[in-house]
């Protein structure tokens, strides 16, 4: 494949519905050096047959088929054979704004960043009229728009905004090495913060550039199904083991945000357990914060904005409470 400025990767799995309409804000777009994957990841219905329509009209989208492996082995697969500066991941249900691209790739290159990020708009197939602008660092006053961050605390606290990939562009040198779980979903967490810990600049645009369609039928971000934890968590500890060999020292605001993601898949067993405090999820997530213990994370390195949220981080670092302070935080979203 070719040597463009950009390499879009689209993630292709039942979206007949809702491809097209990514693929056109993409052929829409002001900036023309780029090209796109769209990895069919054994998709069974007709995504790849519109894909290749499309192709036939745009040289440079590029329909790639492969045996099913999930998110990650799509990830996995851009990383792994990615040859353009930078990369870009668009999920087919979502679309660009006419000058995101352009915007991310001057933005990048004028800053010399491994990582440009910028805001999204919420869109609902509910209402096509509703419309939200969700601010990438909300309630977080560390990250200033435009400014560069080139330092270890400051590419780490990256961390605290959101992780999906969402008007995220890549230097895809950062990317090399990465590995990813298959078989699971939400590896676009696994992608943000390992990409953070491969950093040497990161910036943030206080544009909106990608919308985001949060409530298609299907979307892994409203399912309600148990296994959904048990996904959570292998990605964490994905996370967790290239941390490891990268040095945890250096990478202590990442580990704080692993705690985060704790007290978010907690508070998502709260929703989906069926046999609460007894299965699997249960003594896997107790396992995966007994693993926290083991660095000594102190409340210097956490910053959550309220006093509930510094007990509980005290609580869940405690080994002999943790299980108590576990439980807090699932009955308060119950």
């Amino acid at each position: 494949m070719g040597n463009s400025k950009i390499t879009v990767l689209v993630p292709v799995y039942n979206v007949e519905k809702y491809i097209t309409k990514c693929l056109d804000s993409l052929m829409a777009q002001s900036f023309k050096d780029f090209e796109v994957w769209a990895v069919s990841d054994g998709s069974p219905d007709n995504s790849a047959k519109i894909i290749n329509e499309y192709s036939k009209k745009d040289p440079r989208i590029k329909l790639i088929e492969k045996e099913n492996g999930g998110y990650g082995s799509v990830l996995q697969y851009g990383v792994d054979n990615v040859r353009s500066k930078y990369l870009l991941v668009c999920d087919p249900d979502d679309w660009l704004a006419e000058d995101a691209l352009s915007d991310l790739y001057t933005f990048a290159e004028d800053n010399r960043l491994d990582i440009a990020v910028a805001d999204r708009f919420n869109v609902y197939s509910s209402d096509p009229t509703d419309i939200d602008y969700v601010y990438t660092f909300k309630g977080n006053p560390k990250i200033k728009p435009k400014v560069v961050y080139d330092q270890s605390n400051g590419i780490q606290s990256f961390s605290n905004g959101l992780s999906s990939p969402h008007a995220k562009l890549f230097r895809s040198t950062i990317l090399k090495g990465i590995t990813f779980p298959l078989h699971v979903n939400f590896t676009d967490f696994v992608l943000y913060i390992i990409s953070l810990a491969n950093s040497n600049r990161v910036a943030y645009l206080n544009e909106a550039l990608a919308y985001y369609l949060t409530d298609r039928p299907g979307n892994t971000r409203t399912d309600v199904d148990p296994k959904v934890i048990g996904d959570y968590l292998v990605g964490w500890n994905s996370i967790l083991e290239q941390l490891e060999v990268k040095g945890v020292t250096k990478n202590r605001l990442l580990l704080s945000k692993l705690l985060r993601q704790i007290k978010f898949i907690l508070s998502q067993y709260a929703k989906v357990s069926q046999n609460r405090f007894k299965d699997d999820y249960w003594t896997n997530l107790l396992l995966a914060i007994k693993k926290l213990q083991s660095y000594n994370l102190k409340l210097p390195d956490l910053d959550d904005q309220t006093v509930k949220g510094k007990i509980i981080d005290m609580g869940l670092m405690n080994s002999k409470f943790y299980t108590v302070f576990a439980k807090i935080k699932v009955i308060q979203n119950s």
